[in-house]
């Protein structure tokens, strides 16, 4: 989970050699919301709108995070999200088709019952997309 922000570390993300959409990502786990919520709505990607629907779950502003979802679509990501759903025992609260739905995941993660297991998916989701990003 995204901390507190880094300024030596928001240097360093904003002067690396890095594809934007990673950029994003680093700045978001740095905790660096505004850096990070700048960089993704400047991008017109899947990937720019994950990472901006991820900045709006922070804040938490969920109807938001669900717009940003759907613009984003259906990630590469999203079969490590449903290995880790399966793991944490809870595939059935996040898929009723077998696709890891991003909607009901949402649901999960704004429940303060369901904050331990979501928390543990989010950090897979989070490295997950960065390493996504860094391929680009």
């Amino acid at each position: 989970m995204p901390g507190t922000p880094q300024p030596e570390l928001t240097g360093a993300i904003a002067q690396c050699d890095a594809p934007a959409e990673a950029k994003a990502g680093m700045f978001l786990i740095n905790g660096d919301w505004t850096r990070a919520h700048e960089t993704a709505q400047a991008l017109d990607s899947p990937i720019g709108a994950y990472w901006h629907a991820l900045v709006h779950r922070h804040e938490p502003d969920f109807p938001n995070l669900k717009y940003w979802l759907r613009r984003a679509g259906d990630s590469p990501i999203h079969a490590r999200l449903l290995e880790a759903a399966h793991a944490e025992g809870k595939l059935r609260a996040v898929t009723p088709s077998g696709a890891w739905d991003q909607m009901r995941f949402t649901d999960c993660y704004a429940r303060p019952a369901d904050r331990e297991w979501t928390r543990r998916i989010e950090s897979i989701e989070l490295l997950a997309l960065l390493d996504h990003s860094l391929a680009m």
